[in-house]
């Protein structure tokens, strides 16, 4: 008895669905129909319609997001701790230095951190005018290069630079202006610094301060052989801690930790070797020793500052 109730029921729900879906005389109703027209019409837009439309619509949304949970609200906002202020009297001892740091160290690998180089840095002050730029060979800071002339200076030519051209049809020389040569800032592997050590009896301590800093990039001949280095230019230290302050760069500790520029070179977290240091003939190191002794010779100029500090104390 309870397998024909079933059966019943089954056959009346199968019929409902029938008459809903069809009306007596067989045709589709209004509902039906209407869904019907609505796909044949969408059927019949052109192909790429809305996809068009979707692109426009999305042009106009904000896709700028946050890639990090919090809001950075100090960082880009901070001002430069200043120096203290040194006179003249208080300086028992000084000497200066000249640096190089390479890149390919695997301190120094945050200079080179491929989503925000520190040449990218330097480039964006320089360019901008931001800062004033010297002349490579120009460590004393005494000759500024115009902002305008800084892809000339780089290698890369100028705006105005023109080459004369012999038409042969109008049988005369025609000026054909240049296109810039295109600098690969992937071949700054090396910087320099110049940097003043001094020992200050007020505070009975040795301190230093970096004056200057350069980016070294390798020379190509045609055929992209490495030729030499090239010293780019001189930007003056102190002036670029405004700019270094506000510059994140990547963080070898824990990530809880935001470290700018002005924070590496204050805490000195690079890597280098000395290749000159002030002498009455202006020689570098590479004019009297190479390879291995340069090295030593490098670390001979460390040590003479560490024990002339520790020779001023007795035990």
């Amino acid at each position: 008895m309870i397998k024909k109730i079933q059966i019943f029921g089954g056959l009346l729900l199968f019929s409902g669905l029938s008459v809903y879906g069809q009306d007596p005389a067989g045709t589709t109703n209004g509902t039906v129909e209407s869904q019907v027209e609505t796909t044949t019409s969408s059927n019949n837009e052109e192909p790429g319609t809305n996809v068009l439309l979707n692109l426009s619509n999305a042009s106009s949304v904000n896709t700028e997001v946050n890639p990090l949970p919090w809001k950075q609200e100090i960082t880009g906002q901070r001002t430069p701790l200043e120096y203290e202020s040194i006179r003249e009297a208080d300086v028992f001892w000084t000497k200066t230095i000249w640096r190089v740091i390479d890149l390919r160290e695997k301190m120094n690998l945050p200079f080179s951190y491929p989503q925000k180089p520190f040449i990218d840095v330097l480039m964006d002050a320089a360019q901008s005018g931001e800062v004033a730029v010297y002349a490579g060979n120009d460590d004393a800071f005494k000759s500024p290069i115009d902002p305008k002339d800084i892809n000339t200076v780089l290698g890369g030519g100028g705006v105005g630079d023109s080459l004369d051209v012999f038409d042969p049809i109008t049988e005369t020389y025609v000026k054909v202006p240049v296109p810039p040569k295109e600098i690969n800032f992937e071949d700054v592997k090396q910087f320099r610094l110049k940097e003043i050590w001094y020992f200050n009896k007020q505070t009975s301590t040795m301190q230093v301060r970096i004056m200057g800093l350069c980016p070294i990039i390798d020379s190509r001949d045609e055929w992209g052989n490495v030729r030499g280095t090239l010293p780019l230019f001189w930007v003056y230290f102190p002036e670029m801690r405004d700019i270094f302050v506000k510059t994140e760069a990547f963080n070898p500790f824990p990530d809880g930790i935001r470290l700018t520029w002005d924070d590496m070179f204050s805490m000195r977290l690079f890597s280098s070797y000395i290749y000159k240091e002030d002498n009455v003939r202006d020689y570098r190191i590479q004019n009297y020793a190479q390879g291995i002794d340069a090295l030593y010779e490098s670390e001979r100029i460390k040590e003479n500052i560490f024990n002339f500090e520790h020779d001023l104390w007795s035990y």
